[in-house]
């Protein structure tokens, strides 16, 4: 990946500026182009690139898309180049800037909403959520996107589904979160640890396994919020005590040891490293581990 195309490589701290600096930088940049579906990697998308399978085996008529904090919506056969960016934060090539949280939801939604304002690398398709509502009111459309994620496309999903004619086709499978609690409520499928007794795989995948779900059980090629939310509700509530671990916690430079070690083994994904060292029962939270593991990367 050209160094160029790393967010952190953008200075300033205006969230607009940046986002039309990061435009032009990425288009114009000559590094060659791939199908966006096949940039990605890791559980969360392997199980993902099934979902359109599953969607098409149970009757609807599906299209994969790809919320990218890089490129903004694109379709996943859009021509891009390999970047580094992202809406989660304290990373760093975060599109939230500053240590404060309160502006995090205003940084992400501002960020979008200047992508979105750009011809996407897909001439002609929708460039937000609410444009692919217009142009099909009749769709179903399924989120699934961590709580940040949800919060970066917050108003256009608002937009969206007020241009739906069955606003309740547009659910948005996720962990509960302060949106979950406002305008977004009706839209919300809790995906929570609960699931993933039943589902299997890492929480890394879950979100995406759930959806794998909502869309096996789907009755006559259309989605209903309402009743998807209530039934995962239930489940929750039947589910047993979540797991507890008893894992051993670490410090910076004993995570950064473990990462060079299983290196030079030849694990080259922060997620894989990530669950070697939670099978050998020490703890790391997922970010501050993915953050050192992208440390010792870069400068080995």
């Amino acid at each position: 990946m050209p160094e160029a195309l790393r967010l952190r490589c953008i200075r300033g701290a205006e969230t607009e500026a940046r986002a039309n600096t990061w435009w032009q930088r990425l288009t114009s940049h000559k590094h060659p182009q791939g199908p966006a579906h096949q940039l990605y990697a890791g559980e969360h998308w392997s199980v993902v690139l099934g979902l359109s399978e599953a969607a098409r085996e149970n009757g609807f008529n599906s299209s994969l898309w790809i919320a990218s904090a890089g490129y903004g919506l694109i379709p996943q056969e859009a021509q891009v180049r390999p970047y580094s960016a992202t809406f989660a934060r304290g990373q760093p090539d975060s599109v939230v800037r500053g240590s404060e949280n309160k502006d995090t939801s205003e940084q992400l939604q501002r960020w979008w909403k200047t992508l979105s304002s750009h011809a996407g690398p897909a001439h002609g398709p929708p460039r937000t959520l609410h444009q692919l509502a217009c142009a099909q009111p009749q769709a179903n459309i399924l989120i699934v996107a961590s709580p940040l994620y949800v919060a970066a496309i917050a108003d256009d999903l608002e937009f969206a589904a007020k241009d739906l004619q069955h606003p309740e086709r547009l659910l948005v499978v996720s962990s509960p979160a302060s949106l979950s609690k406002g305008t977004l409520a009706p839209h919300w499928i809790p995906s929570s640890a609960h699931h993933q007794q039943r589902l299997g795989g890492s929480r890394l995948g879950l979100h995406a396994r759930v959806a794998r779900e909502i869309l096996q059980g789907a009755r006559g090629s259309y989605l209903n919020a309402t009743e998807v939310q209530v039934r995962y509700q239930k489940l929750i509530k039947k589910s047993g005590p979540l797991r507890q671990y008893n894992r051993q916690l670490m410090t910076d430079d004993e995570v950064r040891g473990f990462i060079r070690q299983v290196m030079d083994e030849g694990t080259k994904s922060w997620s894989a490293a990530l669950k070697q060292l939670r099978a050998r029962q020490f703890a790391c939270e997922q970010h501050r581990f993915k953050s050192l593991f992208v440390q010792i990367q870069e400068n080995p």
